[in-house]
């Protein structure tokens, strides 16, 4: 059951991504550019792909938007296997319980359609109160962490806020400020970081891009 589920939400969110050429089969997911196979997903989350150079931009660009849609996706699934059926006065939907602290619930329901939605509310003398729902597993995890008090709020940045930390460093970098070469390091990581921790960072960064653009010849005009 596991096996056919983890696919079929892998492929899911493939299509969601706008990865159309692909193909759901019973122990894995083939994507195809044109006629040839070039990458493909197995049941239990591995990568496989196309090791012929004229499918290399292609292929490094589908391993950066799938590996952590794989990582995600097992991560909620097991995440309901092991949790426990959520109940609470007045409270008869079909959530199941993935974590709490603090008097803050995390709880996700796969609906007849076989879609996930996850959910954090305040739980208190077994009522639920002030909840907040989504499709997107890691937004509610973070929302968790941050309603409970695990993380401080004021410690996150969001996508857009990121994206404009990796503008600013790209800037002081390539214009040549004075710095050491252990300062140069951290920022180049930093980058990284974002780069690869930002879900559509491409198309984040050229939408920022644009919108700069935009907004400088709004200016001159």
């Amino acid at each position: 059951m596991y096996t056919e589920k983890f696919l079929q939400q892998v492929h899911r969110k493939l299509n969601e991504q706008g990865i159309t050429n692909s193909k759901l089969r019973d122990t894995c997911i083939d994507i195809y550019e044109g006629e040839n196979e070039i990458f493909k997903i197995d049941s239990k989350g591995g990568m496989f792909y196309s090791s012929d150079n004229r499918f290399r931009n292609v292929v490094d660009k589908l391993h950066k938007i799938i590996q952590p849609i794989v990582c995600e996706v097992d991560e909620y699934l097991r995440a309901m296997e092991n949790g426990t059926e959520l109940k609470a006065r007045d409270f008869d939907m079909s959530y199941i319980k993935i974590s709490e602290y603090n008097e803050v619930v995390l709880a996700g329901t796969e609906h007849s359609n076989g879609s996930f939605e996850f959910a954090t509310w305040n739980y208190k003398n077994n009522s639920l109160y002030h909840g907040h729902y989504t499709t997107d597993y890691k937004g509610a995890r973070e929302d968790f962490a941050t309603r409970s008090g695990l993380v401080n709020k004021n410690l996150l940045f969001n996508k857009n806020e990121l994206v404009e930390i990796y503008r600013c460093i790209e800037d002081t970098l390539s214009n040549e400020y004075e710095m050491t070469d252990k300062q140069r390091e951290i920022l180049e990581d930093v980058q990284t970081r974002i780069s690869n921790s930002v879900e559509n960072f491409d198309e984040l960064l050229k939408e920022a891009i644009e919108q700069g653009e935009d907004e400088t010849f709004e200016q001159t005009m």
